[in-house]
């Protein structure tokens, strides 16, 4: 039963009226913060909401501040007590030298980028380095060195791009990987259930699997991770910008550390980005950060041609971006990609293909610069002089607005104003197009529509 002795009663005459003369004299004495009149249970119960109030307001602003630390890479558990700095001679430090998987390519203790447009051939390479790894087959160019074979070596696999049953395996069969020394990672285990894998939240149990391979006397050498775009979001960062440098160095360092502790080699596959007019090292799909951490930026692409040469899809190039290391032999290597079979489907008795490069040589002439360029790539020949051809040619019809391509295109190459693959890559660049009744028509791009 609720108590109401301390419960404020108005006054009574004696006849039990309200005496409204005394009622002022017997009220609660005004609060001095509300301003008003409060009994003594209205008063506790408004302190109480108060309290409340105020707890509510101190979790949303932690919350914010918490959110706020990790949009700028800061581990939201950071602490905020003064932070002192760390120095040491390096008089007494003894140096190392770096281990290698392939030697100039692809460095162990450290993140190497694998980088490439879709459908360029990075996950060939990457099977083909899984085949040499696993079996010790010598490198690309070693084959007539000394010791060239090797011990063989496992791989861990992290990838979800390819169907491991139609792509992954199939892949590294052509390529004559040893598949018992490549364990995939699946996802990971949570209360019974299934989990996608994520580089944030699943570090540890990584690190632990590493350690009880490594005292098994059976260590992993190379870890794939591809792509590594797909493994970013994790508990802490749901949704990682790539943009966002302190972002990227949060999730990344960690498996930098993860490298030099277990002395393994950690490959992530990435796009480039599609703006063709910068420079490889900022095409990269994402921040500067993933260029920073990584000791090693290979990239795979199409073999440059000349503008008079007709493309070949299966002729590729594998080229160290980062050109900072002391061990790299210069140049790019040069491959093509051959289809093979591979085995058959055991349900229905197709026969199953994949691809796999066939190495040529190391042209020393290759360069990221010769390549594409420092920031632009080289201006083509037949940009000028295709532009004042274009706008003679349609000045030939004045009663035409617009011709069709087919015909532009016909005599441009009849005419040897350019050749096949400049026009498959860069006329579109002068041209304003339309789809008139199912036929593509052009005109100058800015061209003054011809008067009647």
């Amino acid at each position: 039963m609720v108590d109401l002795s301390k419960v404020w009663k108005p006054p009574v005459d004696a006849n039990g009226h309200i005496d409204w003369t005394k009622v002022d004299e017997t009220l609660p004495p005004r609060d001095p913060e509300l301003g008003f009149h409060l009994n003594w249970k209205e008063k506790v119960e408004w302190e109480q909401s108060r309290v409340k109030l105020a707890e509510q307001n101190a979790r949303a602003e932690e919350a914010k501040t918490k959110r706020e630390r990790m949009r700028r890479g800061i581990p939201a558990d950071a602490s905020d007590a003064p932070r002192e700095l760390v120095f040491r001679s390096l008089g007494g430090v003894q140096m190392h030298a770096i281990e290698w998987v392939w030697t100039g390519w692809i460095p162990k203790g450290y993140i190497t980028l694998m980088a490439g447009e879709t459908g360029a051939g990075k996950s060939t390479i990457i099977g083909d380095l899984t085949s040499r790894v696993t079996t010790g087959a010598p490198w690309p160019g070693e084959y007539d060195c000394p010791n060239a074979w090797r011990k063989p070596e496992r791989v861990l696999w992290l990838g979800s791009e390819d169907s491991i049953e139609e792509m992954t395996v199939p892949r590294l069969t052509a390529c004559g990987a040893n598949l018992a020394n490549v364990v995939e990672i699946q996802g990971v285990m949570q209360e019974g259930k299934r989990n996608t894998f994520s580089m944030q939240d699943d570090l540890e149990a990584v690190s632990k699997g590493l350690a009880e391979a490594r005292d098994m006397g059976n260590p992993f050498a190379m870890l794939i991770i591809d792509p590594v775009t797909s493994y970013l979001p994790g508990q802490k960062l749901r949704k990682v910008d790539l943009n966002d440098a302190g972002q990227l160095r949060t999730v990344l360092e960690p498996w930098l550390i993860l490298a030099q502790t277990y002395n393994i080699a950690i490959i992530c596959v990435t796009h480039f980005a599609k703006d063709t007019n910068r420079s490889m090292l900022h095409r990269v799909l994402g921040s500067s950060a993933f260029v920073q951490t990584c000791r090693s930026l290979c990239a795979v692409m199409e073999q440059p041609r000349t503008e008079e040469e007709e493309p070949d899809p299966h002729a590729k190039v594998f080229m160290q971006v980062k050109m900072n290391l002391p061990e790299h032999p210069g140049g790019a290597w040069k491959f093509h990609t051959e289809r093979v079979e591979v085995g058959v489907d055991h349900r229905n008795g197709k026969p199953i293909y994949a691809t796999r490069p066939a190495w040529d040589e190391l042209d020393a002439g290759l360069t990221p610069n010769s390549t594409v360029g420092k920031s632009r790539g080289p201006k083509s020949q037949y940009e000028p002089q295709f532009a004042m051809w274009f706008q003679g040619f349609y000045l030939i019809y004045p009663n035409h607005e617009w011709l069709p391509v087919s015909t532009v295109k016909q005599v441009a190459l009849q005419e040897k104003v350019v050749s096949a693959s400049w026009w498959d890559k860069h006329s579109g660049d002068h041209m304003q197009k339309e789809n008139v009744n199912g036929v593509w028509m052009c005109r100058p791009k800015q061209a003054v529509p011809a008067k009647e």
